[in-house]
């Protein structure tokens, strides 16, 4: 097996890679390119200095002008058709096959005409316009005979109307006979009408393609040094055309092999700084995070998470106003504490203002709602909390961003309300932490003050059945839980974990309620029937069947640790004395009269330890006078301490007076002596006496 050095150097080398990679994915998360640190909007004014070009650059036609231009190309280029000759010639036979009925002498020179006429038509070509064209904008189209290609005026060739049209004029202004003339034209001359030109879509589709390959996508040069746009000047279409130019520009510049090597090495500096700043304040402030391996990818995790979240915005060109980046902060703080949060919300904001174009605004707003939403929310235990810290982080970033429009334009415009509205959105967003805060307790195993509230409802299944097998039991735990909780609330501590954790400290009693004197009536006591050691062990059994228990009923590590705690590794005195006053000169086996423990650790578990052991003893004085309450508070606590059972609680002697102080005014208190009512005295009894008096 390693030795703790080797172990704490692999838990070292554990950490130091988790911190590395993490390192990896947020500079993978970082853009590559020159992060232009300008926010603008057309019809807004400019709120920094006066711009000058830093370099030459094109200017950058708009999204709707190379829209506009490429739908006039498409309009432009020439529609591509095939020639079919062979549906040509077998028309042409056909219609003069019909003719030669109609052929004499006289009607012969007329009849050519028409067949020259139809070769003529089938020559200059047929056919049909493609639906998704328009007949009228088509100037000209292109004519692929044999592999060679002619462009052709869309005038000079024919539709199947046009045709039929050019071929029955023809025929009316034929010299033929006006007999042969309908006898022609009854032969429905649509018959020998089919388009010999065939549209070919692929060929047309790579010609328009090509074409829009052609479209230059600038116009103009901006030359270095030229003026781009003044301080305060509107931001109109042409202004926003020009520093758009500008910002692609910018970007496109840091692709080059060297400056993109140069960028990554920046990141990489940047990120490590954070990182370590952020590992530094825990390392000297909440050093057991870092030999907690769950509370240290936890930790890490939703530093990643956040630094993700914020790049959300940037990689889907969301305002970034509108990004929740206090969303995970809000959780570390409700699970771990505020310290945690502010630790992460400072390292986080670090990097996440890489993403901003203004850097130092969105730095500041995020610093200020931050450190508004972790202060209100330090106890959440009321969805109405939650809400309300949403409302105060709002109307931070409302104050924030208003100061900036104030300090950089001088005035508020009606497009600047678009921001009040993302701020809005991001807020909103904030309140689904709610549920979330469930999903991380189940993973991670944390236990949240929404959860302790739960827990410590009289009709959970545990408490519950506690109540009913156990009836005096649940009254004693209620006693500590009373007498814990106002202790820790003096001394500094979590109250509602204490109050929770003392009501379930003595659960495992419902295993065998019998053996606690507590729960016993009419006088039977099974000990009466137990040699000392087996009634030690019945005693002591109870915090086993009790730790079990709490995993049964699925309770948090932090509940279970009072009910193994609660006893430490004290010895069941009553038993282990009357085992050595019964039989001084047998030797003692000391671990059947020693409850497992551990010892608490804590200064919750340690304070309901002291009230659990002054609460039982406090029941069997027959006098409750304030100097016998004294007295046990102090012999009791005392003796605790004696023996060792808070060396390694973090409770200090001052702590420990507080706490004595607590008990004793609360037991005199609940203690305190009653009047006895006088009984109401019957009315003949009082009338009798009047009369003997008399």
């Amino acid at each position: 097996m390693p030795n703790k050095k080797t172990k704490r150097r692999l838990n070292i080398t554990f950490r130091l890679a988790i911190i590395l990679i993490i390192c990896a994915v947020i500079v993978y998360l970082f853009p590559k390119i020159g992060n232009f640190q300008y926010e603008y909007q057309k019809g807004m004014s400019w709120r920094y200095e006066t711009l000058y070009a830093p370099f030459d650059f094109p200017i950058h036609k708009t999204e709707e002008e190379l829209n506009e231009e490429r739908k006039q190309v498409i309009e432009e280029e020439e529609p591509i058709f095939q020639r079919n000759n062979q549906t040509a010639n077998v028309e042409t036979e056909k219609f003069q096959t019909a003719l030669h009925s109609f052929e004499n002498a006289t009607t012969r020179q007329a009849l050519q005409q028409l067949a020259e006429c139809l070769q003529g038509i089938y020559n200059a070509g047929i056919l049909q316009v493609p639906e998704k064209m328009d007949a009228e904008r088509i100037r000209t189209v292109r004519i692929i005979e044999n592999n060679l290609a002619e462009s052709v005026e869309f005038s000079k060739v024919y539709t199947l109307k046009k045709a039929y049209s050019v071929l029955s004029q023809k025929v009316n202004e034929s010299s033929l006979p006006k007999s042969t003339k309908e006898r022609i034209l009854s032969l429905n001359l649509n018959n020998y009408l089919q388009e010999n030109l065939e549209f070919d879509l692929n060929k047309t589709l790579q010609a328009q393609a090509e074409a829009l390959k052609n479209i230059s996508l600038t116009q103009g040069m901006v030359q270095q040094g030229d003026l781009i746009i003044s301080k305060r000047e509107l931001v109109t279409a042409e202004k926003e055309k020009l520093l758009n130019s500008l910002k692609s520009e910018y970007q496109h510049n840091f692709g080059e092999t060297e400056s993109y090597m140069r960028t990554i090495g920046g990141q990489v500096l940047l990120v490590l700084v954070a990182l370590s700043i952020f590992t530094v304040f825990f390392y000297y402030s909440k050093r057991r995070i870092f030999y907690h391996t769950r509370e240290f990818i936890f930790l890490y995790g939703m530093f990643l998470a956040t630094i993700a979240l914020g790049s959300i915005g940037y990689y889907q060109s969301i305002n970034m106003f509108a990004v929740p980046v206090l969303f995970f902060i809000i959780i570390v703080n409700i699970l771990i504490g505020s310290r945690s949060a502010l630790y992460l919300l400072l390292g986080t904001t670090l990097l996440i203002s890489y993403y901003a174009p203004n850097s130092y605004m969105y730095a500041f707003m995020q610093v200020a709602a931050g450190i508004v939403a972790i202060f209100s929310l330090t106890h959440l235990q009321r969805r109405s909390q939650l809400f309300l810290s949403i409302l105060l982080v709002f109307i931070t970033y409302s104050l924030v961003y208003t100061a900036f429009l104030l300090v950089q334009e001088g005035e508020i415009r009606v497009t600047h309300l678009f921001g009040y509205l993302w701020l809005l959105v991001n807020c909103l967003l904030l309140i689904l932490t709610y549920p979330v805060i469930y999903i991380f307790e189940r993973i991670f195993g944390y236990t949240s003050e929404i959860t302790l509230i739960e827990l410590s409802n009289p009709n959970h299944p545990a408490l519950r059945n506690l109540t009913k097998k156990a009836p005096g039991t649940f009254q004693h735990s209620l006693m500590v839980a009373n007498l814990a909780e106002e202790a820790i609330y003096r001394i500094g501590g979590n109250p509602l974990l204490t109050r929770t954790g003392a009501l379930y400290h003595d659960i495992g009693k419902t295993y065998e309620p019998i053996f606690f004197i507590e729960n016993q009536s009419g006088g039977i006591n099974p000990h009466d029937k137990c040699e000392f050691d087996e009634s030690a062990r019945h005693i002591i059994n109870h915090v086993t069947k009790g730790v079990e228990m709490a995993k049964k009923y699925n309770l948090p590590e932090c509940i279970i640790d009072f009910i193994r705690t609660h006893h430490g590794k004290s010895k069941v005195k009553y038993f282990y004395n009357s085992f050595k006053n019964k039989y001084p000169d047998r030797e003692i086996d000391e671990s059947a009269f020693t409850y497992t423990g551990p010892d608490p650790v804590t200064k919750e578990c340690s304070v309901v330890m002291m009230a659990d052991a002054v609460e039982a003893v406090s029941r069997t004085l027959k006098e409750k006078t304030v100097s016998n309450i004294t007295k046990i508070v102090n012999d009791i606590i005392d003796n605790q301490v004696r023996d060792g059972r808070f060396a390694n609680a973090d409770i200090t002697f001052r702590d420990i007076a507080t706490v004595k102080k607590v008990f004793i005014e609360m037991l005199t208190n609940i203690y305190h002596s009653r009047i006895a009512y006088p009984a109401l005295e019957k009315k003949e009894e009082k009338n009798n006496t009047n009369t003997l008096t008399k």
